[in-house]
């Protein structure tokens, strides 16, 4: 047995005792004095705590505290909020967009939304400690993993969750998001049939599950291409949403081969969440989009400031994915009885004239 599973066990036992002894609405101490009793961290008491509240021995409320539950009394769901969303740290506009709109809507409709923004799961974990329950939470982890701690901590405060992106599928989870391999390889057909054989793809270098299938995808099409070693995969150092047009430079530059001329004809691009990003860093190195390159990005079709109304856009409607996370949110907060599943966006897309006939 490892000793985070012993000390899960010393806790539990201890929790079985207070239980007895306290009786019906009793108050156990706080999680941070049981951390300094079992010498522990946070998300290990957090995870034994959740075990009691989901069996309905505990009751764990901001404000309340950890109180034993009254088995006779009639079970009564309470809540402190309609809806809470957690969202980490991003530049991306689109993520940022998605919140403000919601809350519009939402507004408009009387529903109660807490906005609040976290760096890592640590500091998440400890704004939790001190929330109380909503009948859903949306969770923007921006690509990063979430771990079963977490995500059983989230569970004590939150009878539902949402998440931004199908990164987190497989588990209690409603999640929302793109299947980019299909947008990959949509753009990846369409340049094919303008001609185009050494075709680059610029994206994240990150190992979140949805990029590196994304990237595995472009992998499996080059090999397709007439001289697939000339199609590379240009991976940068940032997660999407989070470059910035020196890095979109730097990783283009090593395949210039003359002024005004890539040793690709055709680049996809994605993670570049503003087009003046890409757009600033082909004017570096004279090249025009549709005339020295033709280019594709993935993202959003109807979102103006990515594509500037002058690339090609491969990827999902915005406006069709706040519809769904609106629909999805709602029908959570109303009770709806259904399992949570991944919901996939449609692909569309949109040209602007940076794709030319090779």
């Amino acid at each position: 047995m490892s000793r985070t599973q012993s000390t899960k066990t010393e806790i539990a036992k201890w929790l079985e005792m207070q239980i007895e002894a306290l009786g019906p609405g009793g108050r156990l101490p706080p999680i941070r004095e049981i951390m300094r009793q079992f010498n522990t961290a946070q998300r290990v008491v957090q995870a034994v705590v959740q075990e009691f509240v989901q069996d309905g021995r505990l009751i764990s409320r901001s404000g309340l505290g950890i109180v034993v539950a009254d088995a006779s009394a009639e079970a009564e769901d309470h809540w402190d909020g309609d809806f809470l969303v957690l969202h980490r740290s991003s530049e991306s506009a689109i993520a940022s967009n998605l919140l403000r709109e919601l809350a519009r809507r939402f507004r408009a409709r009387g529903i109660s939304m807490l906005q609040i923004g976290y760096e890592d799961e640590a500091q998440a974990l400890q704004v939790l400690e001190r929330m109380g329950r909503f009948k859903a939470c949306l969770i923007q982890g921006h690509f990063q993993p979430l771990s079963i701690e977490f995500l059983s901590a989230l569970k004590t405060h939150a009878a539902h969750i949402i998440s931004d992106g199908v990164y987190v599928s497989g588990i209690d989870v409603d999640a929302v998001g793109t299947d980019w391999r299909e947008a990959v390889s949509l753009a990846f057909s369409q340049l094919k049939e303008r001609g185009h054989e050494r075709i680059g793809f610029l994206t994240s270098g990150h190992s979140a599950r949805t990029i590196a299938m994304a990237r595995r995808e472009f992998e499996i099409l080059r090999r397709f291409a007439t001289e697939p070693d000339k199609c590379p995969l240009i991976a940068i150092d940032a997660l999407p949403g989070d470059y910035t047009a020196d890095k979109v430079f730097d990783a283009l530059a090593p395949y210039e081969v003359a002024k005004s001329e890539l040793d690709i004809t055709a680049l996809i691009t994605w993670g570049v969440v503003e087009g003046i990003v890409l757009d600033l860093a082909l004017t570096r190195l004279g090249l025009r989009a549709g005339e020295d390159l033709s280019v594709i990005m993935l993202g959003s079709v109807d979102f103006q400031s990515e594509h500037l109304k002058r690339f090609d856009v491969v990827g999902n409607s915005d406006h069709a994915k706040i519809d769904t996370f609106e629909n999805i949110i709602l029908a959570r907060i109303q009770g709806e009885a259904r399992a949570p599943q991944s919901h996939y966006l449609e692909i569309e897309t949109i040209k602007n004239g940076s794709v030319a006939q090779k």
